[in-house]
């Protein structure tokens, strides 16, 4: 998994999506297809045997933004990662993730 490849900065989130059968976590966003012209598509970006999704943002205006989002490391199999929006933070623990 690297993360590096996957566009974060600038996604505007739609809604996210728990499946409890696959403990997979699904964040539709607004996509950044082409920087240059502004012009976002809708994606989504999945998080693969997720452990541990918490939520720390305060009230907010609107659909919360994606800033960047930082690996902090692996614990067991899965990476720790810490999602930062224009409303606060998002962490949790993957074992892969993927734009579709």
């Amino acid at each position: 998994m690297d993360i590096s490849d996957i566009h974060f900065h600038d996604c505007q989130l739609r809604r996210v999506i728990e499946l409890c059968s696959t403990n997979d976590l699904l964040m539709e966003v607004n996509y950044p297809v082409d920087w240059e012209n502004n012009h976002f598509e809708p994606r989504t970006i999945v998080f693969r045997d997720v452990l541990n999704y918490r939520v720390d943002e305060g009230p907010f205006l609107g659909a919360a933004t994606i800033l960047d989002v930082q690996d902090l490391g692996l614990v067991g199999s899965r990476r720790n990662l810490r999602i930062e929006t224009n409303a606060g933070a998002r962490t949790l623990l993957c074992a892969n993730v993927e734009v579709q």
